[in-house]
């Protein structure tokens, strides 16, 4: 049986990451992933992430169908392939503490990016669609490995001139396909045993946790801009990464 205040922890982070998803198309990764890394170990709780974010994109993903483009997921689909696998064999091979470590580092690093991403007014123009293919490649290997993908996908949106609406519906697929190939990858290989995956009842209050967010998010539409939500994302993120990098300092060196 989980602790209160680690229940408590886990339904705060899926309300506050589904709310921001539904603001600005991301962010419950950023959210959740150093979150449950902390709750239930750096491996299992990224797998666990990547779990919430398959139920939370295919609900969101709904709302905003209108938006999708499909041709372009078309081509992302496949090259998500190409850092998956990698992922999984990395995470299967790292020690737990270094592990959390990674994962920190990592998330930190993707938050910067995202941050850098946000300032960007000027770059060269990706015309062919084909410079997608290793953005979606880098992002499934960060999904992979930390649970978070969307930074990397901005860069390539702001230098092919993406419309925002567009961009961040068709993120919803994009995150549901990457986050069952990491899911399935990782417990293929080993990466993620499942006798250490949480209690069966933890799934469904998950579910109830995004049904909620995704709720207030849609009557906060029309409020908050997405670029306000994504700041509250990259504060609370950074904290929770921070934690899980210095948690796992600890157990590596400890």
């Amino acid at each position: 049986m989980m602790p209160a205040a680690a229940l408590a922890l886990l339904v705060a982070a899926v309300l506050t990451g589904g709310t921001i998803q539904r603001l600005s198309g991301m962010g419950m990764g950023l959210m959740i992933s150093p979150v449950f890394a902390l709750i239930f170990g750096a491996a299992v709780g990224v797998t666990v992430a990547n779990a919430t974010t398959i139920l939370s994109a295919l609900i969101i993903g709904f709302v905003m169908r209108a938006g999708i483009d499909w041709r372009r997921f078309a081509i992302i689909a496949p090259s998500a392939l190409l850092g998956t696998i990698p992922g999984g064999l990395l995470v299967r091979e790292m020690d737990g503490g270094w592990l959390g470590v990674l994962v920190g580092a990592t998330i930190l690093a993707a938050l910067a990016l995202t941050l850098w991403a946000d300032r960007l007014t000027v770059l060269p123009e990706l015309r062919h669609r084909a410079w997608i293919i290793p953005f979606a490649a880098g992002g499934a290997f960060l999904n992979t490995v930390s649970g978070i993908s969307a930074p990397v996908l901005m860069i390539y949106a702001i230098a092919a001139r993406w419309d925002q609406r567009s961009f961040a519906a068709t993120l919803q697929p994009f995150f549901v396909w990457i986050s069952l190939l990491s899911v399935t990858v990782k417990i293929s290989v080993g990466a993620t045993p499942l006798n250490e995956l949480p209690d069966p009842w933890v799934l469904p209050l998950i579910l109830a946790a995004i049904l909620a967010a995704v709720a207030i998010g849609s009557r906060l539409a029309h409020r908050v801009s997405p670029q306000a939500a994504r700041r509250l994302a990259i504060a609370v993120a950074g904290l929770g990464a921070v934690s899980t990098l210095l948690r796992g300092l600890a157990d590596a060196l400890g």
